[in-house]
């Protein structure tokens, strides 16, 4: 066993090595002895890297691939083509993924500002409504009159003073029937404590009622 260089990647390996441990390269029943220069080459290449001499043992390149066989093995790797019309509409794609982004986040918050806007509207007319409702409620309160309670509770139905006028309304007519109530006990007594007056002769009943009025 001896170090040779490797004829692929140039750098010191062992003779009796299957392939090199730094390219990869085939090299046990593949080494071929340069007669010009003592080197070793493998016995796919046509020259030697390092003389330059042929090798008579490579194989006839066939037809229509002889560059493809001489050029050196880092040089086989497809190479990829710069594509300026693909590279185009991925960026066209992006910017538009990105606009329709941005377009529904401006949206929702569009629609999220204007949601609370209508909130905040509502919760300011129903707050003004019921100080209205209040405000009402205050001033015919103040007033002992059924025609205005009644009123109130028509205009304002869903009043949270509605139940308050009902009550008030029932309190007013209970008293209106006590007062009238004791307005006609008090008639009727002061009727039957007033002194009956005796008919004088030839004047009949209706007349003497008629001059007590």
């Amino acid at each position: 066993m001896s170090m040779i260089t490797c004829p692929e990647c140039g750098k010191r390996i062992s003779s009796m090595a299957w392939t090199c441990p730094h390219c990869g390269t085939g090299i046990k029943d593949h080494l071929v002895e340069c007669p010009k220069c003592g080197g070793y080459m493998l016995d796919s290449q046509t020259v030697c890297k390092k003389c330059g001499n042929e090798n008579p043992d490579a194989p006839a390149p066939q037809e229509g691939h002889e560059e493809e066989e001489n050029q050196p093995k880092g040089d086989m790797r497809p190479k990829h083509k710069f594509h300026p019309g693909l590279w185009a509409t991925v960026l066209i794609i992006l910017a538009a993924a990105a606009a329709v982004y941005y377009g529904l986040t401006k949206y929702e918050e569009e629609a999220r500002a204007r949601e609370n806007a209508e909130r905040e509207a509502a919760m300011k007319m129903a707050l003004a409504v019921q100080e209205e409702q209040a405000r009402q409620w205050r001033m015919v309160a103040e007033c002992d009159s059924i025609e205005l309670l009644e009123q109130y509770i028509k205009t304002n139905p869903d009043s949270k003073f509605a139940g308050f006028a009902l009550d008030r309304i029932d309190s007013l007519r209970l008293r209106k029937a006590e007062i009238r109530c004791q307005e006609l006990a008090r008639k009727e007594l002061e009727k039957a404590q007033e002194p009956k007056t005796e008919p004088e002769p030839g004047q009949t009943e209706q007349q003497t009622e008629q001059e007590q009025q």
